[in-house]
């Protein structure tokens, strides 16, 4: 039997929930507040931010045009007066890179009472519903970076062309396995909207995985996708797996002289 696939996608800056606070989000922005830039590590939401775990943070990877570079090695908390992440020095021009990072968010179990516990149903036999769940995460930091490149995680959002700074749309594909993912509905919001999807429009990836999301102003962006597959190919463990994918970037205004 093939097993069920269940899949939402949306834009945000604040970043959304596959189910109302459940879900939380991996995603990378850059930090240019010391000497040298940084990647942030960002994990939770938004607007209620946690520090994701540093041995959970499978890979951080920085890619140019010229190669690849491991960032995991310079990873160090985010200081107390700033929102909780991951911070690792950027050792490449940021408006030429592209960075790509996987986070093992672990096995969750859900008790009859809704309660949810950090653990497998190995242990807790008598849950209601148990998932794996993994986070993947991009950001291209600049137009010099190369926002078309495949890195090849299980889930990617993958960006058909750069959008330049005016532009009023993106048109991205989804990925899953390597296969282009249809069907897919994306949703958009901008830094002063929470990605709710009731009275939004979806924008849905026609039959080759592509969908064109609209941008309605300057600033930061970040595109979520979600795919579950049920069984979970550990069965014992969780009923479902939960794959999700982030892309981060950002869209400045024109320079005006």
């Amino acid at each position: 039997m093939q097993p069920l696939l269940r899949t939402a996608l949306a834009a945000a800056l604040v970043l959304g929930a596959s189910r109302p606070g459940a879900a939380h989000e991996l995603w990378l922005t850059l930090s240019t507040v010391d000497q040298v830039p940084q990647v942030r590590v960002n994990y939770g939401h938004a607007s209620k931010r946690e520090a994701p775990r540093a041995p959970q943070l499978i890979d951080l990877v920085a890619l140019t045009q010229d190669g690849r570079t491991d960032l995991r090695a310079g990873l160090k908390p985010a200081p107390p007066d700033v929102p909780p992440a991951l911070l690792a020095p950027l050792g490449t021009k940021p408006g030429r890179t592209l960075v790509a990072a996987t986070y093992d968010a672990g096995y969750w179990t859900t008790l009859r009472d809704g309660t949810r516990l950090n653990a497998s149903r190995r242990l807790v036999t008598e849950a209601r519903e148990g998932r794996w769940s993994v986070k993947y995460a991009k950001a291209a930091f600049g137009p010099g970076a190369p926002w078309l490149r495949v890195v090849g995680h299980t889930l990617e959002i993958v960006p058909v062309e750069v959008p330049g700074p005016t532009a009023g749309a993106i048109r991205v594909r989804v990925l899953f396995r390597g296969a282009p993912l249809p069907g897919a509905d994306l949703y958009y919001g901008d830094s002063g909207m929470e990605p709710e999807r009731a009275g939004v429009p979806a924008y849905t990836t026609d039959p080759e995985g592509v969908a064109t999301v609209p941008i309605r102003k300057a600033g930061s962006q970040v595109l979520t996708v979600t795919q579950t597959v049920s069984p979970s190919a550990t069965p014992t463990l969780a009923d479902e797996d939960v794959y999700t994918a982030t892309f981060a970037f950002r869209l400045d205004e024109p320079s005006v002289n």
